[in-house]
């Protein structure tokens, strides 16, 4: 029996033919348009010029190690450098104290320090991105077109967010080591949707003045300054005589005074120089300085600024600025096992430590105290360094990395 088929039908399936092979060709022609528009990755190396010797010495260093495995934790020896990482399943590490390699930080620490001799960046992304050791700082709002090679990438919604660190290569191109299971790579820096900003650690040329002799003798060191600030007649005076305005100054030496601060910065060493508004001779304070951080006194080129004759020296125990994860309480010892006032979550100062009763959770502990003074209770009371949120166990080490001297 012949099947009949309509006319009218086939006259209407024809259209519907063509519909579903131009769509057909459509889908194969965006396919392709978007392989093409993909870029292999291109050789490790410096791909754009501009940046310090220094820098490009530390791009080809990290190249050195493409193919390196990931280790959660590794690269956190006392000296930068390949070591068995941590194996911590809770950040998608369960073997890593198994492999020997290095993480995000660890890298970047690795390879700097390969290419000049000194670890210039150790810690954690958390404590590299505020490094006083940055000469330049960009954020996201500045694009990337700032940014040259060996300048350290971070990445996180937020600065307590950071999470991740890479290295520029140039023209939109990281170093990294990416995560567990995988090895130092190169990667588009788009491939992480969350860059938040950029240090460098060299600058891509000395363009600073060359110090010069004084009628004295001593020598003037140049410093970059953010605002206008007062200056006063002793590093410890509290009447302004005088006005250094925001640019590049010359200061000769610095000493020990008054602490001079707001929110988490601070600085208690003093400059002398000669200011714009006022009698020569006179003391800035090194917060003033736009290079640098907390407690911090070094010329525009790294150096640091040499002690007055007769100036005061930092005290035996200065304060070591801290982020805790938690309210915590406070004991009036660190055997003590009566609560004697609480220290609120967020960034606290502590003097020094001591070893102490054992504070822990699960695999968390720490036996370290830090004599510190509380937001609720009397001043002088003890917290425990479990309560650090940069660190580990039986760890005791400021936000900048430095160890916290004992009591």
């Amino acid at each position: 029996m012949t099947t009949r088929i309509d006319p009218l039908s086939r006259w209407l399936l024809a259209p519907l033919r063509w519909a579903a092979l131009l769509s057909l060709l459509v889908s194969v022609g965006v396919f392709f348009a978007g392989a093409g528009e993909a870029q292999a990755a291109p050789a490790c190396g410096v791909l754009s010029t501009g940046a310090a010797p220094q820098a490009t010495a530390a791009v080809r260093s990290a190249c050195g190690l493409i193919g390196t495995p990931y280790s959660w934790g590794g690269g956190h020896g006392a000296q930068p450098g390949l070591t068995y990482g941590l194996c911590d399943a809770s950040n998608g590490a369960p073997d890593d104290c198994h492999v020997r390699g290095l993480d995000c930080s660890g890298m970047v620490r690795y390879a700097y320090d390969l290419a000049v001799g000194e670890d210039v960046v150790n810690g954690t992304t958390r404590t590299q991105w505020p490094s006083s050791r940055a000469v330049a700082r960009y954020y996201r709002a500045d694009g990337t077109a700032p940014l040259l090679p060996g300048d350290l990438v971070f990445f996180g919604d937020t600065a307590p967010g950071i999470h991740h660190v890479a290295m520029y290569l140039g023209q939109g191109w990281i170093v990294e080591a990416p995560y567990s299971g995988g090895y130092v790579q190169v990667a588009a820096l788009s491939s992480h949707g969350d860059y938040y900003g950029a240090i460098r650690l060299y600058g891509p040329g000395d363009s600073t003045p060359t110090p010069t002799p004084t009628p004295s003798g001593g020598g003037k060191y140049w410093v970059d300054t953010f605002a206008n600030a007062p200056v006063y007649g002793s590093p410890t005076s509290t009447t302004s005589t005088g006005t250094l305005y925001q640019g590049t100054n010359y200061v000769y030496c610095k000493a020990w005074g008054r602490e001079v601060s707001s929110g988490g910065s601070y600085n208690h060493w003093w400059l002398k120089t000669d200011p714009d508004a006022g009698p020569g001779g006179q003391w800035v304070s090194a917060f003033y300085l736009s290079r640098w951080g907390n407690d911090t006194a070094k010329d525009n080129g790294g150096a640091t600024i040499p002690d007055c004759p007769g100036g005061g020296t930092p005290p035996a125990t200065g304060k070591y600025w801290v982020d805790t994860f938690a309210t915590a309480n406070v004991y009036a010892s660190p055997n003590s096992t009566t609560a004697t006032g609480t220290l609120n979550q967020g960034t606290n100062y502590v003097y020094c430590k001591a070893w102490g009763r054992e504070v822990s959770s699960g695999g968390s502990y720490n036996h370290w105290w830090l004599k510190t003074d509380p937001d609720a209770g009397p001043g002088g009371q003890w917290v425990s360094a479990f309560y650090l949120s940069r660190w580990g166990n039986d760890t005791a080490k400021d936000n900048g990395g430095a160890t916290i001297p004992d009591c």
